[in-house]
């Protein structure tokens, strides 16, 4: 079996939230929130992700529930009665690509250098893949290198498509998805 793989996630529940008081309600609801701008914390259970949580701005969250997780529809449930904090629809196309040759496929679809970045620090980086804007989490590195992308779902079986033909000329394989 190959190293490299290109998977397209489950559809796990989703909101994004911002506003001046996001992050003030966010914490006063117990979530863990990442301090730095374009970062991301995760919390786990035994070895499962609970609930993921980027910062994308000052004032801007994407929180995504690990499997069978109830926490992002509590809060997105909640969102619409309080002043200061507004919801953002977040119906992206998520993706996971894994495996040593990984960097190879970044490098020829997208212009941040993954190998340069300071892992430890948990970006979230926000760029153009393929023409499409897209968020990437990068972790691990080498062959347990891993990088979870989510798209606009209109510009999802693009951007999986271009991403499937590039990983497959590399050697790759293709999990679930468009075909």
């Amino acid at each position: 079996m190959t190293s490299l793989v290109l998977e397209r996630r489950a559809a796990h529940d989703r909101c994004g939230l911002k506003g001046p008081r996001a992050a003030e309600w966010l914490t006063a609801r117990g979530v863990e929130l990442p301090t730095a701008p374009n970062t991301w914390v995760s919390t786990v259970r035994g070895r499962e992700e609970r609930l993921l949580v980027m910062r994308l701005g000052s004032g801007e969250f994407f929180l995504e529930a690990g499997e069978g997780e109830g926490a992002v529809r509590d809060i997105a449930s909640a969102i619409e009665a309080n002043r200061g904090v507004y919801p953002v629809l977040r119906e992206d196309l998520a993706l996971a690509l894994s495996g040593e040759a990984s960097l190879e496929v970044l490098g020829q679809v997208c212009n941040v250098n993954f190998a340069a970045l300071a892992l430890d620090s948990r970006p979230v980086i926000m760029t153009l893949m393929i023409g499409v804007a897209v968020l990437v989490l990068p972790q691990g590195t080498g062959a347990d290198g891993r990088y979870r992308i989510w798209c606009d779902p209109s510009f999802g079986p693009y951007l999986e498509d271009s991403l499937k033909t590039v990983v497959i000329d590399c050697g790759g394989i293709h999990i679930g998805g468009s075909a």
